[in-house]
C-alpha cells in the first residue's frame, strides 16, 4: 500500500526544489532587479519612506545618491538619513552622543563583541562567518536583507572559484544546529572547556560593568558545576581583552548586607572581659 504522506512530501519537496530553476529560467537581470527592489520595499518601511518623501521630492537627495552610486570607493551607508539633506547635522549630533556614551561597558567590550565571542565558542572549528549565517537564517526563519547580503557574499566566495571549504563548513554548521536543538546533546557538543566560557560571557551581558573581579567570575561558575582556577580565568580575560578589576582589598559590601561579622561572640573577647572586670 502506498504511503500517501510520503508521496505528498516528495511532491512538495520537488516543487520547492524547482523554484531555483524557475527563478533562473524565467528571469533576466532587469526583471530580477525589479523583483528584488519590490521585495525590499515590502520589507523595509525606511526604504519606502526615503523613496517617497526624500528621493522623489528633493533634487539634492537625488544628487547625493548619484554621487554615492557613481563612486565605487565611497564609504558604506549605514542609514537612510545619510542620503538626505539633513545628513551633516545628524552625523554631528551622532558624534556628540557617542562621545558622551561610555564605550565598552562589558569589561571594555561592546555588546556585539561579547555575542560574537559566544558564537565563536559555539561554532568551535566551524568557520565563524558561515556559522553566523546559518544560525541567523534558521533563527529568523526567512531571508532578511542583511542575510541576503551575507548570503550573496557566501556564493561569491564559493561559486566563481569552485572552492568547497565553505560548503563543507556550512554542512557542519547545519548538522551542529540540528543536533543543538536537543537539550540533552548540548553539553556534550560544546564540551567542558567552551561551556564555562560561554557562561562567563552570558554573565557579563546580564551584569554590565567597567571591569570584573576574577573571584566574582569564578564564584558565578561554581554553582553551575565548574571549578575554574583564578589563573585560568585571568588567562581567559587577558586573551579576549576583558578588563579585570585589580584593585586591592576585599570586594565592596553588597547593598543591604548586614554589618555583623560572620562569627559573633556575645560574651566578647578575653581582653574586653578583663577590662570590664577592672571597671
Amino acid at each position: 500500500m502506498v504511503n500517501l504522506r510520503w508521496v505528498k512530501t516528495i511532491v512538495n519537496r520537488s516543487e520547492s526544489d524547482e523554484s531555483l530553476l524557475r527563478r533562473l529560467a524565467e528571469n533576466n537581470d532587469e526583471s530580477a532587479t525589479l523583483a528584488m527592489l519590490v521585495q525590499l520595499c515590502r520589507e523595509s518601511s525606511q526604504l519606502r519612506h526615503w523613496l517617497w518623501e526624500d528621493f522623489g521630492r528633493d533634487a539634492k537627495v537625488r544628487e547625493i545618491f548619484a554621487q554615492v552610486v557613481g563612486n565605487p570607493a565611497a564609504p558604506p551607508i549605514g542609514e537612510f538619513i545619510e542620503l538626505t539633506s539633513d545628513a551633516a547635522s545628524w552625523l554631528k549630533e551622532r558624534r556628540h552622543l557617542r562621545e558622551q556614551m561610555p564605550a565598552g561597558i562589558y569589561g571594555g567590550l561592546k555588546w556585539d563583541e561579547v555575542t560574537r565571542l559566544i558564537r565563536q565558542f559555539q561554532a568551535g572549528t566551524i568557520d565563524l562567518g558561515v556559522f553566523l549565517l546559518a544560525h541567523s537564517w534558521r533563527k529568523d526563519g526567512k531571508a532578511s536583507p542583511r542575510l541576503r547580503w551575507a548570503g550573496l557574499e557566501f556564493l561569491e566566495l564559493v561559486l566563481p572559484t569552485g572552492r568547497r571549504r565553505l560548503l563543507l563548513h556550512l554542512e557542519r554548521a547545519l548538522a551542529f544546529l540540528n543536533a543543538y536543538e536537543d537539550k540533552a546533546n548540548r553539553r556534550a557538543m560544546l564540551g567542558f572547556a567552551d561551556r564555562w566560557k560561554i557562561h562567563v560571557l552570558f554573565y557579563m551581558l546580564r551584569h554590565p560593568a567597567v571591569s570584573y573581579r576574577t573571584r566574582d567570575l569564578c564564584a558565578h561558575l561554581r554553582p553551575l558545576g565548574f571549578r575554574i582556577s583564578a589563573k585560568k580565568m585571568r588567562r581567559f580575560c587577558v586573551r579576549h581583552r576583558i578588563r579585570r578589576d585589580m584593585r586591592a582589598g576585599r570586594p565592596p559590601r553588597q547593598p543591604g548586607a548586614k554589618g555583623t561579622s560572620k562569627y559573633f561572640n556575645p560574651t566578647g573577647t578575653r581582653k574586653s572581659r578583663l577590662a570590664a572586670a577592672r571597671d
